[in-house]
């Protein structure tokens, strides 16, 4: 596969995990080290992933509430070994938009930062 490629393969994972819940497919889509901050109904939210993962892991799934799938990427940008991926995702009651902060690191690509507001509800 080319970069192009490995990156759609990691954000399709992304996405099936944030719909699933399943943090195993999320740990593998982020980089162990990743930090997530963001905006939420004027909450501001500084994280590391740990936490993150421990939040999906107690909250119901869009998939375990009936919620169709939709989440897309809306952007990829790839120069060398960063890329960074606009992705919009309606799911929980909220339209998001993530700008996720991706890199290559021992030959494989991670999300290192993930950057969120909702843009709707």
């Amino acid at each position: 596969m080319n970069d192009r490629e490995e990156l759609l393969a990691l954000l399709q994972r992304y996405f099936d995990g944030l719909h699933r819940g399943d943090v195993t497919l999320l740990r593998e889509a982020f980089h162990p080290q990743a930090r997530l901050s963001g905006e939420v109904r004027g909450q501001v939210a500084l994280r590391e992933l740990e936490p993150y993962l421990q939040a999906v892991a107690k909250r119901a799934s869009p998939e375990q509430l009936g919620e169709p799938q939709r989440m897309e990427v809306a952007a990829l940008q790839i120069d060398g070994a960063i890329a960074l991926a606009t992705a919009r995702i309606d799911m929980l009651g909220f339209q998001y938009l993530d700008q996720l902060s991706v890199l290559k690191d021992g030959g494989r690509w991670a999300i290192v930062h993930k950057l969120y507001t909702h843009t709707g509800s």
